[in-house]
């Protein structure tokens, strides 16, 4: 009820909808209308906000269409309880790091743990490493290096003469992991998603010239999150693929059952030209050792 994980309140919803039991066969209906508007204008302000603005409906006096979506990266750049990084130098904290607070589910409130404590935490521990260096020489040369790879990088949207549109291929990839790297996952699906995510790869090489202004451009800033956007979804679908498992909001229904003996780890990819190349760390245990879900 209420205190299920939105893991496994996401896969029911899904799961109504699959077998047809869905309005219209696209959502299900979350009814609200018993606690009243005096109560809902009260305490659920802003759920009805949304509605109104998203679904163009009323709580007070309609039920709101939901589906399950994407809400939250569990996972991010290895980092340890001070928010070092394995980059020297280079710290993370929030949706983009990974510091072990989640494991294989999300529960709510962590999310402001990685930003109000760890962000605190980086913050901190970044501003002591550069107190505590100073200037290099071969530092600086390779932050003109890197500078200079990164203006030729960003030349090479402005001088593209391909003629893909990157809103295109971003909903086409959109498609591909709802359709094959959601909520159920299996290895047919995987092998397929892989496959056509490194078609989507040599199509986004080949994009029309982005024109306008460098600042504020809307136009530039999607074509750059399209080639970040891939890189993440070949990661999230070979890191699937070698999960050959079921644990928390990772679910393969050809690999049903939790397997600790090989997966008790977290995974870790690193980019090489070939692809993510997959490693795993150890999973430290304290208090409190996993225990399976009974229900």
């Amino acid at each position: 009820m209420e205190l299920a994980p939105r893991d496994i309140v996401a896969r029911s919803i899904q799961t109504e909808i699959d077998q047809g039991r869905g309005v219209k066969s696209l959502y299900v209906h979350l009814d609200i209308r018993h606690l009243g508007k005096k109560k809902i204008m009260a305490r659920l302000p802003g759920i009805r906000d949304l509605a109104i603005d998203f679904a163009a409906v009323d709580p007070v006096d309609e039920p709101i269409p939901i589906w399950p979506a994407q809400h939250y990266t569990m996972g991010g750049v290895d980092c340890n309880a001070k928010c070092q990084t394995r980059l020297r130098g280079l710290y993370a904290a929030g949706e983009c790091a990974c510091i072990s607070v989640h494991g294989a589910n999300r529960l709510g409130g962590n999310s402001l743990l990685e930003t109000v404590v760890f962000g605190k935490i980086a913050g901190e521990e970044a501003a002591s490493f550069a107190n505590g260096t100073t200037q290099d020489s071969d530092a600086e040369a390779l932050l003109q290096e890197a500078l200079k790879d990164e203006t030729e990088h960003m030349k090479r949207f402005h001088e593209g003469s391909g003629d893909e549109d990157p809103s295109i291929i971003r909903e086409e990839m959109r498609s591909i992991m709802v359709d094959k790297v959601f909520l159920f996952r299996n290895r047919e699906g995987l092998e397929q998603a892989k496959a056509e995510i490194m078609r989507l790869r040599a199509r986004q090489a080949r994009l029309r010239p982005i024109t306008g202004q460098k600042v504020y451009n809307l136009d530039l800033v999607r074509a750059i999150e399209l080639e970040e956007m891939l890189d993440l979804s070949e990661v999230i679908v070979v890191s699937a693929l070698n999960r050959e498992e079921s644990r928390g909001s990772h679910l393969r229904r050809d690999f049903p059952k939790r397997d600790d003996v090989r997966f008790l780890k977290h995974t870790l990819a690193y980019k090489t030209p070939e692809g993510p190349r997959i490693e795993y760390s150890d999973v430290k245990i304290t208090m409190y050792q996993p225990e399976e879900r009974q229900y």
